[in-house]
């Protein structure tokens, strides 16, 4: 997320530890130091095809960048290699809550479901040919 801020014109680095979201645009906030805020870009990477979480269910511009690495189903073993950059604007209702019971200490979750997931795969900036899962599997080879 720094080395994006780094490259970028337009984006700085949430210096704030469990500040969201992680990039925010230049000159909109007094600081770089936000815990909540409402204009930005939250990032998530991931190995899993789906099911991704965060700890609140929040409006946001989201990107996730899949990956995969090691040995794969194939029986081939590939290093870091970025398969998929999906990036869309989620509305709470795109999420999912799980919060705390009674005295439960575990962590609040929110998990994406179905509508934001379609819009992330709908909306990729990056995308190995065929390694899209679901309706925009083969997305490239409509074009």
């Amino acid at each position: 997320m720094k080395n994006i801020a780094k490259v970028s014109k337009t984006l700085d680095a949430n210096l704030k530890v469990g500040g969201h979201p992680d990039l925010l645009p230049k000159d909109y906030y007094t600081s770089n130091l936000v815990l909540k805020g409402d204009e930005g870009i939250e990032v998530k990477a991931s190995i899993q095809k789906g099911g991704w979480q965060g700890h609140n269910p929040e409006e946001c511009w989201l990107i996730v960048f899949r990956y995969a690495i090691g040995e794969q189903s194939s029986g081939e073993s590939i290093p870091l290699t970025f398969i998929e950059i999906l990036c869309a604007k989620l509305l709470k209702s795109d999420w999912s809550f799980s919060g705390r019971q009674g005295s439960s200490r575990r962590t609040p979750t929110a998990s994406i479901t179905s509508s934001g997931v379609e819009k992330l795969r709908a909306n990729f900036i990056y995308r190995i040919p065929e390694i899209g899962v679901g309706k925009h599997r083969l997305i490239l080879a409509e074009e």
